[in-house]
């Protein structure tokens, strides 16, 4: 695909204060100075919306060149785990460091959790081969034997949206005694609005009215 080079430069402006309004959203960063890898400096402000295109094909071109360049990146993978000599892999991590070490493979698992929409046996699927395959090809069990099994479980808590939980509080919705146990942490609703409930027609049969004392009895 088509690098930095191929797009014409009265096609690029630069400058956060250009950024379309379909980017609004997007957090506002500046990337690292550093050498291209998967994605080239380019493509990196594009990201962050510091670039943008005037023609709608010139955007398009950005994204499908990234797209390769992810999908070949991802590929690499498998010829760096097997054959990247040991020595060149340690100093990989020792360049990156301890600390950015852990934020890059984190990322890297956050872009496979989004890849696979969130499909945790597919993931704990995915980890648990590759545990055995870095075992095996790393030689780390030679003392041991082959690695043959892996165990890998992943669960995702999610904390409550308080901002829906409340409007449906507000539209006299039904909420679980966990909805509103979280309502009242969050502050957005107190005593008044629990004897309210708990004088209503018994749909909160958890809610505490006083201490010790659950509505309904």
């Amino acid at each position: 695909m088509a690098d930095d080079r191929d797009i014409p430069g009265d096609q690029l402006f630069t400058g956060g204060e250009d950024v379309d309004d379909d980017r609004e959203l997007r957090p506002i960063l500046t990337p690292e100075d550093r050498p291209r890898g998967i994605l080239s400096p380019t493509d990196r402000e594009y990201l962050c919306g510091h670039k943008e295109y005037a023609q709608p094909q010139t955007d398009a071109n950005r994204r499908q060149a990234i797209r390769e360049r992810v999908v070949n990146g991802l590929k690499d993978f498998a010829l760096l785990s097997l054959f990247l000599e040991p020595e060149e892999r340690e100093k990989v991590f020792a360049e990156l460091g301890r600390d950015e070490t852990d934020d890059t493979v984190a990322s890297m698992m956050a872009f496979a959790y989004l890849g696979v929409e969130g499909d945790r046996h597919r993931l704990e699927t995915y980890l648990e081969y590759g545990i055995i395959q870095g075992a095996n090809v790393g030689q780390f069990s030679e003392s041991v034997g082959r690695a043959t099994d892996a165990d890998v479980s992943i669960s995702v808590d999610y904390d409550p949206d308080i901002k829906t939980l409340y409007q449906r509080f507000e539209d006299g919705e039904e909420l679980t005694d966990a909805e509103i146990g979280a309502l009242v942490r969050a502050g957005k609703i107190g005593g008044d609005d629990l004897e309210e409930l708990a004088e209503s027609s018994g749909d909160f049969p958890g809610v505490f009215v006083g201490e010790g004392a659950e509505s309904g009895e």
